[in-house]
């Protein structure tokens, strides 16, 4: 083999959560989520649905410089503010209290997290976001399924700023070059690519699935030893 395209062993997969690992559910279910925490009608607000779909780009426009994930103060602040454009109050606190209520974990992510604990690779979620994200993870039957959990809002640095890569790797102690990023966004996952992580982007997908097992055709070419 020329030694060009000899594969590094990867050791350790750090993944994006929200569109990576969990789906965020539709926008009917944590309209009604919200509606049944404070006695409301659902059908009385289908009106703000779409504006509910789009609720994390509008975050992107009103907060390009990510504060909202680096603490919880300045999340709520700011969803809040996004919210109460298009809702009233009881409801505006009731979605912002219920907002990853609706997060479903894509049928493939369980399967190969393991797929990859067996195999001895360190998984870790690396992501963007304020919320308790361990107890989020839990209550969706992902924590067990992982070694490491790091937030933005920890490690006080948001993707695609390189110093949250490389502290995540200090942190479990594998050198970048041993790592693969897996994410959704060719911008804030993509930066892992500035400090030598190789890494793997997943467009959003609206199913079930979410084409996770490529992961592991990755790992396994990593590790192959001749074509």
């Amino acid at each position: 083999m020329h030694p060009l395209f000899e594969p590094t062993p990867i050791k350790g997969v750090l993944f994006d959560f929200h569109s990576t690992l969990v789906d965020q559910g539709s926008s009917e279910e944590w309209l009604g989520t919200a509606c049944n925490k404070v006695g409301l009608d659902p059908r009385d607000y289908d009106e703000i649905l779409p504006k509910l779909n789009s609720i994390v780009e509008f975050a992107r426009i009103e907060d390009p410089d990510h504060e909202r994930d680096l603490s919880r103060r300045a999340n709520e602040e700011i969803f809040t503010r996004l919210l109460s454009d298009f809702a009233e109050e009881p409801l505006t606190s009731a979605l912002y209290s219920t907002m990853t209520e609706s997060w479903r974990v894509y049928d493939d992510s369980l399967a190969v997290l393991d797929a990859l604990q067996e195999q001895g690779i360190t998984t870790v979620i690396v992501s963007n976001i304020a919320h308790d994200l361990p107890a989020i993870a839990e209550r969706l039957g992902i924590a067990q399924s992982v070694n490491h959990i790091f937030t933005s809002a920890q490690l006080g640095y948001v993707k695609p700023n390189p110093e949250i890569f490389l502290a995540v790797a200090a942190a479990i102690e594998i050198h970048p070059a041993d790592l693969l990023m897996v994410g959704d966004n060719a911008i804030d996952d993509g930066g892992a690519g500035a400090v030598g992580i190789r890494t793997l982007i997943l467009p959003r997908t609206s199913g079930p699935t979410h084409g996770l097992a490529t992961v592991l055709g990755v790992i396994a070419g990593s590790q192959a030893t001749s074509y």
